[in-house]
């Protein structure tokens, strides 16, 4: 919860610095109630570094808009000027694994602090889908940078049951993945792996969201992605798989 009360002061703090006319008025188009998913989620990851193996919590679940505020799972923020068939947004990014390196020589951990980032960007949502393009800046340790471009498509099948595929990018700066991913020699000489320093690395990632109904308004949400990690990240001898797991399965209540 500590990420999640980070992330939204950080996006208050930086909409003071957007020009009130940006914010002050509601548009048309723009829903002045909460519309969209609320609910319960359990949220497993496998980050595939040291001996660390998989992480599973218990959190609230959103995907909602109100009004000029939105949540988009692990994004949160602030709609400002319409821009295409979207808006342009402050974001915060809710990072929910742990980036925790436990040696598999010694046994010996390294606790990386939680990333909190903080950036802009714009949701597109297109007559041929959804479009995600995010830029951050770490405001933890890192202080690097993370960009993302992401698709989702939306194909309703049997009895209501909707399928969004997903693909994607992702780039870390020098700063971010050397922190989160690099070995420095002290380090090295705790977890008696190699010094390492990664740069800038290009990840590629894909998932899949089943959206089920229920009964009413209620709805389940199952969601997979797996993440590619480039040869800047694979490298690093902390890693032991070229990949990273993301799922969560969710019960919702859906305001219209």
């Amino acid at each position: 919860m500590k990420k999640i009360f980070y992330a939204l002061t950080l996006i208050i703090a930086a909409s003071v610095c957007i020009p009130a006319h940006a914010i002050d008025d509601v548009p048309d188009g723009l829903p002045d109630r909460i519309v969209g998913d609320i609910g319960g989620a359990i949220y497993t990851s496998n980050l595939h570094i040291g001996t660390e193996g998989t992480q599973s919590l218990v959190l609230p679940y959103a995907f909602f808009d109100y009004k000029r505020f939105f949540a988009r799972i692990d994004e949160v923020g602030i709609k400002t000027f319409k821009l295409g068939y979207g808006y342009f947004e402050v974001i915060g990014k809710i990072n929910l694994d742990t980036y925790k390196v436990k040696s598999s020589i010694n046994g010996n951990v390294i606790n990386r602090s939680d990333p909190i980032p903080l950036g802009l960007g714009t949701f597109q949502e297109t007559p041929i889908g959804g479009f995600f393009v995010n830029a951050y800046h770490d405001f933890g340790k890192s202080k690097g940078g993370l960009y993302e471009f992401l698709y989702f498509a939306e194909i309703e099948t049997y009895k209501k049951v909707v399928v969004y595929p997903q693909v994607g990018i992702e780039r870390q700066s020098s700063q971010y993945a050397n922190y989160y991913y690099g070995i420095n020699p002290g380090e090295s000489n705790l977890t008696g792996y190699g010094a390492y320093t990664a740069p800038a690395t290009n990840n590629l990632l894909a998932g899949l969201m089943v959206e089920i109904p229920v009964v009413d308004n209620w709805y389940i949400n199952i969601y997979g992605k797996r993440k590619w990690m480039g040869s800047g990240i694979n490298n690093s001898p902390v890693m032991n798989r070229s990949f990273q797991d993301n799922i969560f399965a969710a019960l919702a209540y859906r305001f219209k």
